[in-house]
């Protein structure tokens, strides 16, 4: 009976054998595949959201007026925007001269985009304290609120960036020099020569390439001026709060005669009591379209450094910096006819004005109009003479008194 019952378990054995190793094999590939699937699962916990260094970046445009044009990175051409534009990683706005348009960025930094501007939604990334946005400015003037972290706005003469609050940045169209507002926060410039840091109620000047110096002038920071104010008031609600206060407060100031007169109108070019008098050139000037104009000015009590300011006949503003008390321009450089105005203000070794002068007049010819003048004498003095009528001459004999016949016979 044993022996029976050995047997049929040794044929169970040698016919299931295949069977049985299959089976094991199966049981030990699932094991397997369970623990790689668990040390899997672990090492992508442990992925910090650090890694993750750029952050997408996008603005949504709201309350536009005006031309609004929008043109994303894959574009081509511009096309007009609307309250539904969604504007893109790289993508561009361009107002018209009654253009604006407000951008709510993905980040909840608010940038209100002035007339006659172009701006470029660079980048934003994560930083140690929050996120790192940048933007470019070709031309025009933006106002940011910012929400958190910092941001930086690339112009052609330099970079201005603010962290904390309210900062305004404006392009130059014809100069290319940029002035920077701090409303509120910790702001910074910076070109090739240099760097200045400055808080609430501060600017600076970005200056251009001086194509006559060869070189960048360093920034300076002064107090913003009620202009300055003016300009954010007007195109920014959110701000009136601070605005409002600020103004009260330089109002308060100015009555108690903390503020040297910014403004005035005499001939002599003198800022007031304690103020440096403008020299040369007397106001009433007129000069010719080209030549070098000597701009001089009397020595400022405490001055480090002056700041040489042209307004335009079209209303820009052009400043130059120097150490010295006086500066040389050239009147071509002035691109239209008309007249300019001119002042200087004198600022202390720590960057702080200490008075700004009278401003003077003078009267540049119209340049456009003198050359076409020249071009018409030029070509009326190139144009070919016309060749005189030939004058009827007699003949040297009298055909009346040649004697003889004359006459021909044929061949």
């Amino acid at each position: 009976m044993h022996e029976a019952v050995g047997e049929l378990a040794n044929m169970f054995v040698k016919k299931y054998k295949t069977l049985v190793w299959i089976l094991i094999a199966v049981v030990f590939l699932v094991t397997a595949c369970s623990q790689e699937a668990e040390v899997s699962e672990v090492e992508v916990a442990e992925v910090p959201k650090e890694t993750a260094v750029a952050t997408s970046l996008s603005a949504r445009l709201s309350e536009l007026q005006g031309l609004v044009e929008i043109k994303q990175v894959d574009e081509q051409e511009f096309s007009e925007a609307n309250s539904k534009s969604i504007l893109g990683l790289n993508g561009q706005i361009r107002t018209g001269q009654n253009g604006k348009a407000r951008l709510d960025l993905s980040t909840g930094t608010i940038v209100r985009v002035s007339p006659s501007s172009l701006f470029t939604l660079v980048s934003n990334e994560e930083a140690g304290d929050g996120l790192d946005t940048k933007l470019k400015l070709d031309f025009g003037r933006i106002f940011i609120i910012l929400s958190g972290g910092s941001l930086a706005v690339d112009t052609p003469s330099g970079v201005a960036s603010v962290r904390g609050s309210l900062m305004m940045v404006e392009v130059d169209p014809n100069t290319f020099n940029i002035l920077v507002t701090c409303l509120e926060g910790n702001c910074s410039a910076s070109n090739q020569a240099g760097t200045v840091n400055f808080t609430d109620g501060e600017k600076t000047v970005l200056f251009a390439f001086d194509p006559e110096t060869g070189q960048f002038l360093p920034p300076t920071v002064s107090p913003m001026s009620d202009e300055d104010y003016q300009k954010w008031l007007q195109e920014n609600p959110e701000a009136a709060a601070i605005i409002n206060s600020a103004i009260a407060t330089i109002t308060a100031l100015a009555a108690q005669g903390v503020f040297a007169p910014q403004n005035g109108g005499s001939s002599s070019g003198s800022g007031g009591s304690g103020c440096f008098s403008l020299l040369e050139p007397t106001g009433g000037s007129d000069f010719f379209t080209f030549g070098g104009v000597n701009f001089s000015w009397g020595a400022q009590a405490g001055a480090a450094t002056y700041v040489l300011q042209f307004t335009y006949p079209g209303g820009q503003v052009v400043q130059f910096e120097t150490t010295g008390t006086d500066m040389t321009r050239f009147i071509e450089s002035m691109p239209a006819g008309g007249s300019y105005t001119w002042d200087v203000t004198a600022y202390d070794a720590n960057g702080s004005s200490i008075c700004t002068s009278d401003s003077l007049v003078f009267t540049k010819a119209d340049t456009d109009a003198w050359l076409e003048q020249q071009k018409q004498k030029q070509k009326k003095k190139d144009a070919p003479k016309d060749a005189p009528t030939p004058t009827p001459t007699e003949p040297p004999w009298d055909p009346n008194e040649i004697e003889g016949e004359c006459y021909f016979e044929g061949f």
